[in-house]
């Protein structure tokens, strides 16, 4: 399921950066989405039934519990991965209409951004598979709040550029990715709670 996820990721990338076949790429991340809708059913099942196995104990319990809240959270981000590629569609047509020469500074500050929040989720899915500790908590936190402070950022560029006279409509979408690709991290975030 966390690999899905890190391919919905590496789709997302590549519509930013080719920008040619966006249609093509948006199929690919609803398939997938879809396919991870039926995975968080099928593994939520799964455990709910070993939880209820009478040789579970309350140990067995509470990590089937945990990773049912792991499952659900990669579903949430597989959601918002669907938002961010239908948002990047909605960004770059606008742009298209526009023919603003800012158009590579902005694909690169968002598909930056992006990939903050992409190497974020990398080192979850290493946390999933080796454990996690305290320190990598901490790091995760540290990552986290700098994604949440890069947010505030780029939303803080995109308002002066609308005072300054930049496209309303243009700006209003990105500020819209911005924010998305926010919740992604924080789902990511989330996962690292969870486990």
């Amino acid at each position: 399921m966390s690999i899905k996820v890190m391919e919905m990721f590496d789709s997302i990338t590549n519509t930013i950066t080719n920008r040619k076949n966006m249609e093509e790429e948006n199929e690919s991340i609803n398939r997938a989405e879809s396919y991870i809708d039926e995975m968080n059913d099928a593994i939520t099942n799964f455990l709910q039934k070993c939880s209820r196995l009478p040789t579970a104990n309350s140990f067995d319990r509470h990590h089937f519990t945990r990773l049912i809240q792991v499952t659900d959270n990669l579903e949430n981000l597989s959601d918002e991965c669907t938002s961010i590629m239908h948002t990047i569609v909605k960004f770059f047509s606008a742009y298209e209409d526009t023919d603003q020469e800012d158009r590579p500074v902005r694909a690169k500050e968002v598909s930056d951004y992006l990939e903050t929040v992409r190497f974020f989720y990398e080192q979850v899915c290493i946390y999933l598979t080796t454990g996690i500790s305290d320190d990598e908590r901490m790091r995760a936190e540290s990552l986290e709040q700098k994604i949440d402070e890069k947010k505030k950022e780029l939303r803080r560029f995109s308002r002066k550029r609308i005072e300054n006279g930049g496209n309303v409509k243009t700006e209003l979408n990105y500020i819209d990715l911005v924010r998305k690709i926010e919740k992604a991290g924080d789902c990511v975030f989330a996962i690292v709670q969870a486990s």
